[in-house]
């Protein structure tokens, strides 16, 4: 049994045997990718004298598969087949057009994430900063069995596509309304789940009705339709307003994952309770690369916005010395 590193030098000695002649020159090495939250995925590049972009094929999967059992030899072969097939992707072969801001607009997506834990990772990213949140634009060139391939928005992008920060924000939730936005919730989910069709009702559908159950606390789960980066739902005005509708009061939302979050209706839960929650699952259930935040946030029905529900809960916080309202900070109110 080899160890990891031992599985990576294999691969990188013997995938060529699964390749055609035209991969023989090619040069195989490992890098080291930085994602989110300060993750680090070691991937696979085998590039072509020719070849100007090339598809990172992640590795740590394969060491798992081989963990398992899997045989070594079919686990290079697994990894030199998907080579092959994103050799016929359509929107690898040539990325020219990605220079055409009204040919790329369309494909604009948005990835959530936490500007205190990804200081370093945001440096070369465009992204714009929403309250606890920055979110990060990126290209999506085309996607291949439930795989999304995409490009980051740079800055040399920017220049070329002469936009504003604002255009492409604005232009990146129209692009993101594609996908369709799903409201559920989480215990029909997770029953229909054991049932085996995995479907739930979306409930931002005019004609469907939500009864939360009269025990328990009940949970909302918002994404979107491919339910994969489906946290930057919440900066969809419109959909956030109709889940208050839906909702019928102000609402918590926890930030579940990236591809996730999920909303509480106020006054089920204590802040304190759902804070130690959020981060007693993300220390234990969220890969780090998925991680979104540890930062609850409150939804104002009436102004319409989000807030940091720790900080408002403090603010709102106050107490009586002889007579005298205080806040917490000791201030007089």
């Amino acid at each position: 049994m080899k160890n990891k590193k031992e599985f990576f030098d294999y691969v990188v000695e013997n995938v060529r045997k699964y390749l055609p002649p035209s991969f023989e020159d090619a040069q195989v090495f490992i890098e080291v990718k930085e994602k989110e939250n300060g993750s680090k995925v070691p991937v696979l590049l085998i590039m072509r004298q020719e070849e100007t972009s090339l598809p990172c094929i992640p590795l740590e999967e394969a060491y798992c598969d081989y963990a398992k059992g899997d045989d070594l030899d079919i686990c290079v072969r697994k990894i030199a087949d998907l080579r092959m097939r994103y050799e016929h992707l359509e929107y690898m072969a040539d990325l020219s057009y990605t220079s055409d801001y009204e040919k790329v607009k369309g494909r604009l997506m948005i990835k959530l994430c936490d500007p205190e834990l990804n200081q370093r990772w945001l440096e070369n990213k465009i992204y714009t900063v929403h309250g606890d949140f920055a979110a990060v634009y990126y290209v999506r060139l085309c996607e291949e069995r439930e795989k999304i391939f995409r490009m980051p928005v740079t800055k040399h992008l920017m220049e070329k596509w002469e936009v504003t920060l604002k255009e492409l924000h604005e232009d990146a939730l129209l692009s993101e309304r594609e996908k369709q936005a799903l409201l559920f919730e989480i215990d029909e989910y997770l029953f229909s789940l054991m049932a085996g069709s995995g479907k739930a009702r979306n409930l931002l559908n005019g004609n469907v009705k939500w009864h939360p159950a009269m025990e328990g606390t009940p949970m909302l789960c918002l994404t979107n339709s491919s339910m994969t980066n489906g946290a930057s739902m919440i900066l969809q005005k419109d959909i956030m307003k109709q889940a208050g509708e839906i909702i019928g009061s102000d609402f918590y939302v926890l930030p579940s994952s990236i591809h996730e979050t999920l909303l509480v209706p106020i006054g089920n839960m204590d802040v304190s309770r759902l804070l130690q929650m959020v981060k007693e699952v993300n220390e234990a259930e969220v890969e780090l690369c998925d991680l979104l935040s540890d930062k609850v946030q409150y939804y104002d029905r009436e102004k319409g916005m989000l807030e940091n529900a720790e900080r408002r809960n403090q603010k709102n916080t106050f107490f009586v010395i002889n007579g005298e309202f205080y806040t917490e900070k000791g201030t007089a109110a």
